[in-house]
């Protein structure tokens, strides 16, 4: 029936032929607009895909990316299916992070190092496709922890410490901590590939130590001895590390690499456990003091041993059992109300000694002026903050408008501090002078009982550094974008750095005002660049920049 009605309206259009529609111009072509990120996830060591590996993709410049694994899955996921190939479709244009997890492997992003990582670039004319993701087999270190009959230790306090690679130069610091079961077993797992060091915090659970001394009379010291408690059980374990090692100096270092499980087996050994008097500030109804010792271990690592502390009788003596003897930081903590003040001081403890830390040893009061390089007036309002070294505790005091600042909690012990601009976020500290502490970068030392009057030399307004890496005329992405002050010596503050992304670009935000050089480095993730000597060869290829404050740098750099 259709074709019956068709037939009159064609024999009517053969009758009155239309005009001639002029000829249609070609479409346009329209960019597209949704991309595609794809690859493949391979072990990085055997180079087999890797089946139904988690694949993320985050904005770059998303609360959660780049470099925060914390919350991976805040952005889209993928499956890797029997070739190990991942496929994201409809992807808008922009910069993203990428982020994989197995079983089995450390989960990592694209190209990391360090706290960097390699973004994907996705739009017209960029390759976003065809990607080779490796991920890094989880390395173990596992043992167990006995004691001298070898039976084993429970609830034993396990640190794990890493050679890690911060600031520019190598360093050994405590990265996760473990208790033993009920077998004294404990098991670190999902390990990069690198160096580590275990060690072990114990008690034993059969020790008994007691007072030793009951002092009767403080001002005449008079005290007697009590009957001696059974030696074999007034005992305590040191510190100990792999293996048979009392200090990071002494333990073994183990080696790991991909995929590799190690083994680190404890036998603990007892020692005689010392009974120490320690005088401390007579207390008040308003105040509390309390008693504590840490060992140094290492370079900047400490660890709370596990003291007992006592009581006397007297008030301000207490007694300080259950640890072997040696050399420990005695920390003395003074609470009135919520608010505390810390004392410490480095003490050779044997049996029977007595230390006297009832008086505040040399203290000193810091003041000081903050000042801006332009001699504007400081903006208000504006707060610094004053940070101890070890024990990181803080000061924060208000700078007047015409930079003066005190610090009313003081007064402080010798030792080292840092001084930080909490407001205004637009001020960045320079350099430190001063004429009777030692300075370096934002920190110094007070060496004396003298006073300490500290000036901060700050910036006005920080610039960015954005630009591309260069190998052969192309973009080169994973390379290690270095920023160095003029002068290679000075504080790693001024240093920045980050890794190129997939079409070579970089930004360095919070660039602190002054005269730079540029480089980037191909494999320099490796490099000692807080060292002078180490940059000293890349400086002549590298790019020379003056940052003036609030100023926006583009640049393009040779990869060396």
């Amino acid at each position: 029936m259709f074709l019956q009605q068709l037939l009159p309206i064609l024999f009517l259009m053969t009758l009155f032929p239309q005009a001639a529609a002029p000829p249609a111009s070609p479409p346009a072509t329209l960019a597209p607009t949704a991309f595609r990120i794809s690859g493949k996830v391979i072990d990085a060591i055997t180079a087999q895909p890797l089946v139904r590996a988690f694949v993320t993709i985050s904005p770059a410049n998303a609360s959660n990316a780049p470099n925060n694994l914390n919350n991976p899955d805040s952005g889209r996921v993928e499956i890797t299916d029997a070739q190990g190939f991942f496929a994201f479709a409809n992807v808008p244009p922009g910069k993203y992070v990428l982020f994989a997890r197995n079983r089995g492997y450390v989960a990592q992003t694209y190209q990391e190092h360090e706290s960097f990582t390699t973004a994907i670039v996705v739009g017209p004319g960029f390759e976003s496709e065809n990607l080779i993701f490796g991920l890094r087999p989880g390395a173990s270190i596992s043992g167990v922890v006995a004691d001298e009959s070898d039976d084993p230790i429970r609830h034993a306090d396990v640190m794990l410490y890493h050679e890690l690679f911060t600031g520019g130069r190598r360093h050994i610091a405590r990265i996760r901590r473990d208790k033993t079961n009920d077998e004294g077993h404990y098991r670190f797992s999902h390990l990069y590939p690198g160096t580590y060091f275990v060690g072990v915090v114990a008690k034993p659970w059969y020790a008994q130590h007691g007072v030793q001394h009951r002092v009767t009379r403080r001002d005449s010291d008079l005290q007697e001895v009590l009957p001696e408690q059974n030696q074999t059980l007034d005992v305590a374990y040191p510190v100990a590390f792999y293996s048979n090692a009392t200090d990071l100096r002494g333990a073994a270092p183990i080696a790991l690499q991909p995929g590799e499980t190690a083994v680190a087996d404890f036998r603990m050994r007892p020692a005689p456990s010392i009974h120490v008097l320690v005088s401390v500030p007579l207390p008040d109804s308003e105040q509390r003091t309390g008693v504590s010792l840490t060992e140094t271990v290492g370079e900047g690592e400490s660890v709370v041993v596990s003291a007992e502390v006592i009581n006397q009788s007297v008030p301000g003596l207490k007694e300080i059992t259950g640890v072997p003897q040696g050399r420990y930081n005695l920390l003395i903590r003074t609470l009135h109300g919520n608010a505390g003040t810390d004392r410490w001081q480095s003490v050779q403890l044997q049996n029977g000694a007595e230390v006297d830390a009832s008086q505040r040893g040399q203290s000193v009061a810091v003041s000081g002026t903050l000042q801006v390089e332009d001699s504007s007036p400081v903006p208000q309002p504006a707060r610094v903050r004053l940070r101890t070294f070890p024990t990181e505790y803080v000061f924060d005091t208000n700078v007047s408008a015409k930079g003066e600042f005190s610090f009313k909690d003081g007064p402080f012990e010798p030792g080292k501090y840092e001084l930080i601009i909490l407001e205004p976020h637009g001020l960045f500290i320079r350099n430190l002078t001063s004429a009777n502490a030692k300075t370096s970068g934002r920190s110094f030392e007070i060496t004396t009982a003298q006073d300490v009057t500290v000036t901060i030399n700050a910036s006005k307004g920080s610039g960015q550094v954005t630009g591309v890496a260069l190998k052969k005329d192309k973009p080169k992405s994973g390379a290690m974008i270095v920023l160095a002050p003029l002068d290679l010596k000075s504080n790693t503050e001024l240093f920045r750095r980050d890794q190129s992304d997939s079409d070579g670009t970089f930004t360095l935000n919070s660039v602190v005002p002054g005269r730079y050089t540029l480089m980037a480095i191909e494999d320099g993730w490796d490099l000692e660049w807080a060292d002078p000597s180490v940059l000293q060869k890349f400086i002549a290829g590298g790019e020379s920049l003056q940052i003036a404050p609030n100023q926006k740098v583009d640049v393009t750099v040779k990869v060396q």
